[in-house]
């Protein structure tokens, strides 16, 4: 295990610092641990409270959109320890993940996995029908399931294990995503904006601006944490609108990306897969 602090932290307080008039909100981040250099490629990871563990999608080889069967999904401890490198293997190129009735869904490329989270058994693989190359994933509280196709700019929604898209976004290059009660939101990559689209008519609210190469969002109370993919992650204070996101750490200079993150909330910890980093690092969540 690892147990560095980076040393961008003193860059990092002046940022904050610099933009403490445009968030009611001050964050601070402090690194926990790191998991061992084993996990290939780490792009996405997921808390599961039920059984108090943290899954791993692993592209494993590179390009992540190639079929070659050598992506994988791990299992972590809270405290970030490998329980089980290899849980299970045989996917494409693994990338965002949720879970739905005891069920652990991934998306790889042109289908979304259906695992049994208890035997860790595929039980299903859903084509999404003209997908190119699905990045996250989240699921609604009813059970549908919608996807990001980054390189065709679209979102897929899959119901009752069939697909149909559900919207064109063009020009926006569509990475991370999270459902919520009346919108879906996305991070865009090409932008840098986090979007908020209502379900039934479809409009579109830019919530937070600055995030190139946006990744993951991560909802937390007070609005919601960004990762860019270069590695930075960033705060939007949901009381404010279409303004710039607030940095949070750098670790470009440490060459570790910011991938697809998760939450642990009765603990503030926040999650962070490093993609070519091969690691997992875990984060507290501080306020000032």
């Amino acid at each position: 295990m690892k147990n560095y602090v980076p040393i961008v932290w003193s860059f990092i307080t002046m940022f904050q610092i610099s933009y403490s008039q445009t968030t009611k909100t001050e964050i601070t981040l402090t690194k926990l641990w790191e998991t061992d250099t084993i996990l290939k490629t780490a792009e996405a990871v997921r808390y599961y409270p039920e059984k108090e563990m943290i899954f791993v999608s692993n592209i494993g080889g590179v390009p992540p959109n190639k079929k070659d069967g050598d992506g994988y999904i791990s299992l972590l401890s809270k405290d970030g320890k490998i329980i089980k490198k290899d849980w299970v293997t045989g996917i494409n190129a693994p990338k965002g993940l949720n879970f739905f009735n005891g069920k652990l869904f991934v998306g790889d490329i042109d289908t979304v996995v259906e695992i049994n989270i208890e035997t860790g058994e595929i039980e299903k693989t859903h084509i999404v029908t003209d997908a190119v190359f699905i990045n996250d994933l989240d699921i609604d509280t009813n059970g549908d399931i919608y996807v990001t196709d980054s390189q065709d700019e679209k979102i897929f929604r899959i119901v009752n294990g069939e697909s149909s898209l559900w919207l064109d976004a063009k020009g926006f290059y569509p990475n991370g995503i999270l459902v919520e009660e009346n919108r879906i939101l996305i991070l865009s990559s090409s932008k840098g904006e986090l979007i908020a689209i209502d379900k039934i008519t479809k409009n579109k609210t830019v919530l937070a601006s600055g995030v190139r190469g946006g990744d993951g969002i991560v909802p937390i109370k007070e609005g919601y944490l960004l990762s860019a993919f270069q590695g930075e992650l960033f705060f939007a204070d949901k009381s404010m609108i279409n303004t710039p996101a607030v940095k949070l750490l750098d670790t470009r200079a440490n060459k570790l990306n910011a991938a697809d993150m998760s939450f642990i909330p009765k603990e503030n910890i926040l999650l962070v897969p490093t993609f070519y980093g091969n690691t997992v690092v875990a984060y507290k969540l501080d306020y000032k």
